[in-house]
């Protein structure tokens, strides 16, 4: 590795702990290869392709949002990711399930009047489409609406009407669902922020919020909308008496694994090199030096947080080395890295 290419790593961000989540299926090595095994990717793809609403458990950086975008993204065939933001929306849309179901029809129907306006709106008659916001013109429609013109045009259809009652809502939310499955797709809906609603001084409602969705919001995912779903769940969720009741309709759990060994952690930092070289980093000791390995799985293994303690501590690495204008990644950048994020603490 030369000084210039680890000058490419950091001026690309190589390591970034905290990529866009539709970069996160280009640099993600499944866990099922770095354990070995089907429990985790295969697990969660078999899962959903069967229908299944999935409870994804991790802590904060552990990976979960990695995964489900490794299953979910746009080489997959035959699965339709519907991405549900709640956390930055207003409370109701995670406690009321009307508002919910709402959410989820002015979503899909902002994807197809952003994504495909073309497509969607050039039969004589449609309907206008809603007026959009700022909001809705920084959307990003889902890559599998591409190739599904007609079904574009069906859904902006469905989503113009306006139903008056909330019992109309909720069928206006699953009528869309299933003009998806009728196109031999699997909607899938995707709560991936979820596990957000941890109990704070500055978030004080956020177990009431928990509450609500899983007692209210989930059942209806289950029983009304009859909807494969991956949700992100905060293993301190799994106590909760609201979450525990919701088990029925959750109907698998799966749990992120821990990154295994020190090779694993060399794996993962070889397939983000290799993003921004565009080439296979054969030969690992070139980018990063076996004693600053050990160093960064053994900070990992002390609390496993793929995102903080490992890539973040990685990427100071990789800016240290660049400044002291070293030829790769050594023990002491690793160390010092980490000297310089506990003192932030």
């Amino acid at each position: 590795m030369t000084r210039a290419q680890l000058r490419t790593l950091q001026e690309g961000h190589a390591f970034n702990p905290s990529p866009r989540h539709d970069q996160l299926y280009a640099v993600h090595v499944p866990f099922d290869e770095l354990i070995g095994g089907h429990g985790c990717e295969a697990a969660l793809e078999r899962a959903l392709r069967q229908g299944r609403r999935v409870a994804l458990v991790g802590a904060s950086g552990t990976g979960k949002s990695s995964v489900t975008e490794h299953v979910l993204g746009p080489l997959v065939e035959g699965l339709a990711p519907l991405r549900i933001p709640v956390t930055m929306e207003r409370a109701s849309v995670a406690t009321d399930p009307v508002e919910f179901a709402r959410h989820v029809v002015t979503l899909i129907g902002r994807w197809v009047d952003v994504g495909l306006p073309a497509r969607a709106k050039d039969a004589a008659g449609l309907a206008p489409a809603r007026r959009q916001s700022a909001a809705h013109k920084v959307s990003v429609a889902p890559t599998w609406m591409e190739t599904k013109v007609e079904l574009a045009y069906e859904l902006r259809q469905a989503v113009a009407e306006e139903p008056p009652t909330s019992t109309q809502v909720v069928e206006q939310a699953r009528g869309l669902l299933d003009l998806i499955a009728s196109d031999e797709l699997v909607p899938v809906v995707v709560l991936d922020d979820t596990d957000r609603w941890l109990s704070t001084s500055w978030q004080p409602d956020n177990p009431g919020v928990r509450a609500a969705f899983f007692g209210k919001v989930v059942r209806v995912l289950a029983e009304e909308l009859d909807v494969a779903a991956v949700v992100a769940v905060h293993p301190t969720y799994l106590t909760d008496p609201d979450y525990q009741a919701s088990a029925g309709f959750l109907d698998t759990t799966l749990h992120v694994p821990q990154v295994p060994d020190t090779n694993a952690v060399g794996r993962i930092l070889r397939r983000r090199a290799a993003e921004d070289l565009g080439e296979e980093v054969e030969e690992l000791i070139s980018l990063i030096s076996p004693a600053a390995l050990d160093v960064l799985f053994e900070h990992y293994a002390h609390a496993p947080n793929i995102r903080r303690r490992l890539l973040l501590i990685a990427n100071a690495a990789l800016t240290l080395a660049v400044d002291a204008d070293a030829e790769r990644i050594e023990r002491e950048h690793c160390i010092a890295a980490i000297t310089q994020e506990n003192a932030l603490d």
